[in-house]
């Protein structure tokens, strides 16, 4: 049978196999240095938010996966020496931040159990962590390159899900968001200097941009929307609609099933 012959051709040097550029340290430094300090202040901003709402500003999904990609990468695998002090100082926070989301995520997550919601966290945790180091070691990647750009698409989209799912701003702020996103910018210019050649890289931060982007306007509008100033700095905690994000108002062991019962029980009686 006669087939078009192929549009693109696999070269002949798997580019997984290239080295890293020759750049000056200056320039990695001028970049990874606003990176670092936009997700350091998205994180902070975060926890600060989650203190005033009772609701985790960081996907659930989001710490899993950070946590078991900092641990592995710092603890774990062997790794480049400049990374993994950084790492190491990264996944000390995102513990700090577990502890939050032990206390609130189970909030987004209503149908389940708080003892449920636990064995979730740590499971993903574990899976993550598995996946980290057999990724890592398949492909050698001694920065962690590959797998943290690639799930930089994800936890983007995490942000964009918490928003859909809780349908108010709880947890949430402008300035988490446009943090992240300059935090993310700066990352995907570190990684595209390091490998210019890895086209791969450039269409997963092109797309990373893109769903940050995405993630400030829908923000936005929905802060407008509960009339409020998206740029108010305390402002306080948005009004919980009907609906799965009004999970908060549970008891900590208590099924939907369970609640329905008490109110039938009360009203009968």
């Amino acid at each position: 049978m006669w087939f078009p012959p192929a549009l693109i051709d696999l070269p002949n040097v798997a580019p997984v196999t290239l080295p890293e550029a020759d750049r000056p340290s200056w320039l990695f430094w001028i970049l990874m240095g606003p990176c670092a300090s936009g997700w350091l202040v998205a994180y902070g901003l975060a926890i600060y938010r989650a203190k005033l709402d009772k609701r985790v500003g960081i996907p659930v999904f989001v710490v899993e996966v950070n946590l078991a990609w900092e641990f592995t990468l710092s603890l774990v695998l062997d790794q480049a020496d400049v990374q993994r002090p950084i790492n190491l100082s990264w996944f000390l926070v995102d513990c700090f931040i577990l502890r939050q989301t032990l206390a609130y995520g189970w909030k987004d997550y209503p149908g389940m159990s708080r003892r449920a919601f636990r064995w979730m966290v740590f499971g993903v945790i574990a899976w993550s962590a598995v996946f980290h180091i057999m990724t890592t070691y398949e492909l050698k990647d001694a920065t962690g390159i590959y797998t943290g750009t690639g799930l930089n698409v994800f936890l983007s989209l995490s942000f964009i899900f918490m928003l859909n799912r809780r349908g108010s701003s709880l947890g949430q702020s402008m300035y988490v968001a446009l943090a992240k996103g300059i935090g993310s910018f700066f990352a995907g210019w570190t990684v595209l200097v390091m490998y210019p050649g890895h086209h791969l890289f450039i269409f997963l931060f092109l797309t990373v941009w893109t769903i940050d982007a995405t993630y400030c306007v829908l923000l936005y509008r929905k802060v407008r929307e509960e009339g409020r100033s998206p740029w108010a700095w305390n402002r306080g905690p948005a009004e919980v609609p009907d609906g799965p994000a009004a999970g908060d108002v549970a008891r900590p062991e208590e099924r939907p099933e369970e609640r329905e019962a008490a109110v039938r029980g009360a009203a009968s009686g």
